[in-house]
């Protein structure tokens, strides 16, 4: 959306551009486009109107460009900044800048203000100059930008486009969610989610629900304190029929109550049209539980907490690398009608070249397995079902074994190798202990959807503290950049020992665990790797 303001300064741009004989003089909507785009090139890319590289100085006379000179690396995709230890960078927002800064305060006199409005000069003087509304110089920090007049009106305007908010979804009083079930989950499943979910929404309305009314009475009035709290609606969204439908039907669901964003969400199958649907429409979508999420896209808005079995498979292409195993020694087998077992393979192929084509299962023999190295993308009884003797080694998807291992066959057992992008089954009970005290106190708790419903506690403690994080300002992206700089130290994990998230990365848990069977109790599994990350180049 273009306000006002923003188009000003775009046409003020056009007007110098005009002026220097440009072709760009004729004002038209798809001129305003096209400058708020260059404005965005040079703030997230660095890249002038020109297609030149943005450069800028440091320490008076120093010159830097890449990253170093991106205003978005610092302030962020949503222009309302950032802190990291003592150091905060302020925000950029138009509808912040040409106002008096203030601190919020709890009672009169009226607060100090700590930097006056900007206009439209004084802020082109801060940005090539480094000179505050205030006279101050600002940090060194800060680079110094020597933008040409036109440049200048682009950048300008497209910080002018960037919203604080609020986004749809949010009322005065409500802030609404949405999360997606497909029709391969079972009622069990469904219920073991939605339960989650619920009653963590009960649980935070009530203990919330007079926040609104300490805004306005009690001794204090702390208004600007208290205004950021809402109550939380959740929306279930039901996707039904082949996953080429899921598009049309997410977007008549939106266009009936829109959402601040899809929070978690189960699919027994890729959640690629949910992926698309969420960035097109600019809307957060976190931590869906899924083995088949995107993972060949650098985007924005959806963020998970594995790559699943793709992962798996990463790790398995490394073991395998680095014990000197070659392609061609490696056969892998896959169930051509399974979309996990399909990608898996696919991944690994991908990585290791044509010579490790997948095989499927009712084209194996013995004479294919001899000496070589085993991946079975498959399932307990598909494994049971190879004669596997033969083979030099044996990897296994704990995904794909959905922890039955000890049903595996002895022969199985002896020589494999099984990867899991998860705590190991069985081993799970210490990181689950918040989550599961919970749910046996509410009532709800399902065993046999432990995974489901650790990942919907995970997803709705980081969303609470991701609206705390954003305060009263509303905006989608700045909540998916606060909730970047909480999982580091989140205290809960879910069923991953171990999680990190930093901007540009969009999966939270990054390695795997490698496990075999114990030689003196081969109903028991012990740790081979304790925590791989892959690294494949």
């Amino acid at each position: 959306m273009i306000t006002p303001s923003a188009r000003g300064r775009i046409l003020a741009a056009i007007a110098v551009l005009a002026a220097c004989g440009s072709v760009l003089a004729a004002e038209t909507s798809v001129r305003d486009e096209e400058a708020l785009e260059f404005g965005r090139r040079i703030y997230m890319e660095g890249i002038l109107s020109s297609g030149e590289s943005l450069v800028a100085t440091v320490s008076q006379d120093v010159e830097i460009t890449g990253d170093f000179v991106v205003c978005g690396e610092c302030h962020r995709k949503s222009g309302l900044g950032a802190s990291e230890g003592e150091f905060v960078t302020p925000p950029v927002v138009g509808s912040i800048l040409y106002e008096d800064w203030q601190l919020p305060t709890s009672r009169p006199p009226a607060p100090p203000v700590l930097r006056p409005a900007y206009d439209y000069d004084s802020l082109a003087a801060s940005i090539r100059d480094g000179i505050s509304s205030t006279g101050e110089e600002f940090s060194m920090l800060m680079p110094r930008y020597p933008l040409s007049d036109e440049d200048m009106g682009y950048l300008i305007a497209y910080m002018d486009s960037l919203s604080a908010g609020p986004d749809p979804g949010v009322t005065e009083t409500d802030i609404h969610f949405a999360t997606i079930l497909t029709d391969d989950v079972t009622p069990e499943a469904r219920e073991a989610l939605l339960d989650v979910m619920e009653q963590f929404i009960v649980q935070k309305n009530t203990e919330t629900r007079y926040e609104s009314k300490r805004a306005s009475s009690g001794p204090w009035h702390k208004d600007w304190m208290f205004k950021r709290y809402r109550k939380w609606v959740l929306h279930t969204w039901q996707l039904s029929g082949p996953a080429d439908s899921w598009g049309e039907q997410l977007e008549r669901l939106y266009a009936d109550e829109p959402v601040f964003a899809v929070v978690n969400g189960v699919t027994g199958g890729s959640w690629a049209p949910v992926h698309e649907f969420c960035e097109q429409n600019g809307l957060p979508c976190l931590f869906p539980t899924t083995n088949l999420p995107v993972v060949d896209r650098q985007d924005f808005y959806s963020v998970y907490l594995s790559k699943g079995i793709t992962l798996e498979a990463e790790a398995i292409a490394q073991q395998l690398i680095e014990a000197g195993v070659a392609p061609e020694q490696v056969l892998q087998v896959y169930l051509p009608n399974n979309a996990e077992s399909r990608m898996a393979a696919a991944a690994l192929e991908k990585i290791l070249g044509p010579e490790a084509a997948p095989v499927a299962l009712t084209e194996i023999d013995t004479a294919n397995i001899e000496g070589r190295s085993l991946v079975a993308w498959l399932g307990v009884d598909e494994v049971n079902s190879i004669d596997v003797t033969a083979s030099a080694q044996i990897y296994l998807s704990g995904s794909m074994l959905r922890a039955q291992e000890a049903a595996l066959n002895e022969s199985v057992r002896e020589r494999a190798r099984l990867v899991y992008s998860t705590e190991l089954p069985g081993m799970t009970a210490s990181l689950l202990m918040r989550s599961t005290g919970w749910f046996r106190f509410k009532r709800i708790y399902a065993p046999d959807h432990e995974a489901i419903q650790a990942n919907a506690y995970f997803t709705m403690k980081m969303v609470g503290g991701g609206l705390f994080a954003i305060g009263n300002y509303f905006s989608r992206d700045f909540f998916i950049e606060s909730i970047e700089h909480m999982v580091d130290n989140a205290i809960y994990t879910s069923i991953y020992p171990y999680m990190s998230l930093a901007p540009r990365q969009r999966f939270v848990s990054k390695g795997v665990k490698i496990a075999k069977f114990d030689e003196d109790n081969v109903d028991e599994l012990v740790t081979v790797v304790d925590w791989l990350i892959p690294d494949i180049n």
